[in-house]
Order: C-alpha cells, then structure tokens, then sequence
C-alpha cells in the first residue's frame, strides 16, 4: 500500500526563531526580504511535517498542516511577482492536501488505508505541484541565500518518495500501514 509519508517539506517553513518580530520588523522594509524571511521559515515547518504525521497523534497532525496552510497563504501574499506563480500553486496543493487530511480526521492510518484517498492524493501531488515546489526551494536557495537543507523537494516528492512535497509521500502512507506502538 501507498505510504502517505509526510514530505509535505515545501520549500517553506515558518519558526518561531526565524520569524521573530524582530526579524520581521528589519526586513519588512524590503519586501523581499521579508518573503525570504517567511520562505526559510516555512521550509522550517515543512521539514517537521513528516515526524508530525507519522507520530499517530492526529491533533499533531491537523496542527502541522493548518501551520503550512497558514503560512503558504502568508508566502502568497507576500510573493514577489517571479515567484508568485509557484507560490500560488504550492498554496492550492496544501489547502487540497489539508482538506484530504480533514476527511480522515487528520488520521495518516484511515487515510493510507483507504485506496480512493491515496489515490486522490497521488491526483492533487501532481507534476505541476512538483515544479512549483522545486522552483520555490531554488528561489530560496538562489535568491534568498538560503544553502540550508530543505525538504522542498520533500512535498512532492514525498508522495514519490522523493523529497519535494507536502511532506506526504508514498512511503509515508505505507508506513502509516503499520499500527502504532
């Protein structure tokens, strides 16, 4: 069975260091550099996806997903306009993928078990999600200096086990097979 793993790693990720009101409050006079800022950290949420929905705690996971819900649609309205195609789609993905999540109770095992769902999610994680998600990972590698790791790939490519998507892969769904200690 499809493993639903959570490489929901957009290139995105808000924390709380990253994003402290200082930190907002110096680059928010260049609005770049306040997208960079929300960038790396939503890349930082991202990359905590995974451990959030294979824990088994489904308020774990509905809390990790709201957050990258929240925070792409932060990025979206904060996208400078060479990027906001990509912001754009990635945004739509989360907000699909949380609807998806919301039909199971934010429960990885009932949504991995259920082959319609994972079929709906291999449909939303598709190929233009993907490429969205890559280019917003290089944007913040290229443009906003960012040469940390990232699990951008991890979101889309999640779903094929690569690294670039909603945190959620194929292998996290078949992982999600196995019951919780």
């Amino acid at each position: 069975m499809l493993s639903l793993t959570v490489a929901c790693t957009l290139a995105l990720g808000f924390t709380a260091s990253s994003c402290s009101g200082t930190s907002l409050q110096t680059a928010s006079s260049d609005p770049k550099q306040t997208f960079c800022v929300l960038l790396i950290a939503f890349r930082v949420s991202n990359d905590s996806l995974d451990t959030d929905v294979t824990s088994g705690d489904p308020a774990k996971t509905e809390a990790a997903v709201k957050r990258l819900v929240s925070q792409a649609n932060t990025l979206q309205q904060r996208a400078p306009t060479d990027i906001v195609k990509d912001v754009t789609v990635a945004s739509a993905f989360l907000g699909q993928l949380d609807g998806l999540f919301a039909k199971y109770g934010y429960d990885l095992t009932k949504l991995s078990a259920d082959p319609a769902a994972v079929e709906q999610y291999t449909t939303i994680n598709s190929a233009a999600v993907q490429a969205s998600l890559d280019q917003l990972r290089a944007y913040g590698d290229l443009d906003c200096g960012d040469s940390a790791p990232s699990s951008t790939s991890g979101v889309a490519s999640a779903a094929s086990s690569t690294s670039v998507s909603a945190g959620i892969t194929s292998s996290t769904l078949a992982a999600s097979d196995t019951p919780a200690p």
